[in-house]
């Protein structure tokens, strides 16, 4: 698995070797091909609104957007899952708003956008908790694993908060 990270913000500190690997296992978790890969984009709040403007037609900043890639439109051996792109900006506001660690934001953020590449949504109330009890069991993989310094690992309330509180 090839993991890209283009890191275009100047806002947090990242450990581009720890988003690295824990990007990876989330893919792995999801069951993404040993050949697969990923793009992710660490950006600010302007590079974002253009991107959610242009693709959405919301003329505001978001926290993750995926692009995910058709995969009959590339003969390749590798898998090209698509881009993931986090402003830290905005996750940094919404991990002050619920008072948790901007990286635990980001890595909610990269669980989400990389669900998305494998086709998840949250577009009605059914496929929304699908989407949720799946994040909320990566987080829980990454934290068993001890990729996150989440404390004690039986409470996950970082993330739990994340998910549930969130409409």
């Amino acid at each position: 698995m090839e993991v890209l990270i283009s890191n275009n913000q100047s806002l947090l500190k990242l450990d581009l070797d720890q988003v690295r690997q824990i990007a990876e296992e989330i893919m792995m978790f999801e069951g993404s091909p040993d050949k697969a890969e990923l793009s992710l984009v660490f950006c600010d709040d302007d590079f974002i609104q253009k991107l959610n403007k242009d693709y959405r037609g919301k003329n505001e900043p978001t926290d993750v957007l995926s692009f995910p890639i058709e995969e009959e439109a590339f003969e390749s051996e590798v898998r090209v899952l698509g881009d993931v792109v986090i402003s830290t900006e905005t996750a940094v506001r919404q991990a002050d708003a619920i008072r948790h660690e901007p990286f635990l934001e980001i890595v909610f953020l990269m669980i989400h956008g990389v669900l998305h590449l494998h086709g998840y949504e949250h577009s009605n109330k059914i496929l929304r908790r699908k989407m949720r009890d799946r994040e909320v069991s990566i987080f829980r993989h990454l934290c068993e694993k001890q990729l996150l310094k989440c404390g004690n690992c039986d409470d996950y309330s970082p993330l739990i908060k994340r998910v549930t509180e969130i409409d």
